[in-house]
């Protein structure tokens, strides 16, 4: 079984699927810093349709007041929601 590239450990992995599986959110071009006036907190930016359709270039760091006009308030806590840069990368993984 160690000749099978499909392998992986216990399980199946599709070969278009293995980049996402191998990956977290810490390594994703969209995952930045949200600088707030007291705080800065991490999130994933892809929601933004300005960023996500990589119309403009992601930012390593936005302010919190930006992602408020482009999103409003709910938006932004979706984003902040998202910020946990251990979990596994979504479809939209792009590498930095």
């Amino acid at each position: 079984m160690s000749s099978n590239k499909l392998w992986e450990s216990h399980r199946i992995i599709l070969p278009e699927m293995r980049e996402k599986a191998a990956h977290t959110c810490g390594e994703c071009r969209f995952f930045v810093e949200i600088q707030g006036r007291e705080e800065t907190r991490f999130g994933c930016v892809v929601s933004i349709p300005r960023y996500g359709s990589l119309e403009r270039r992601v930012p390593q760091r936005i302010h919190a007041l930006d992602i408020i006009r482009l999103v409003g308030k709910e938006g932004l806590m979706k984003i902040i929601s998202r910020g946990c840069s251990l979990s596994q990368a979504c479809s939209q993984f792009r590498q930095k």
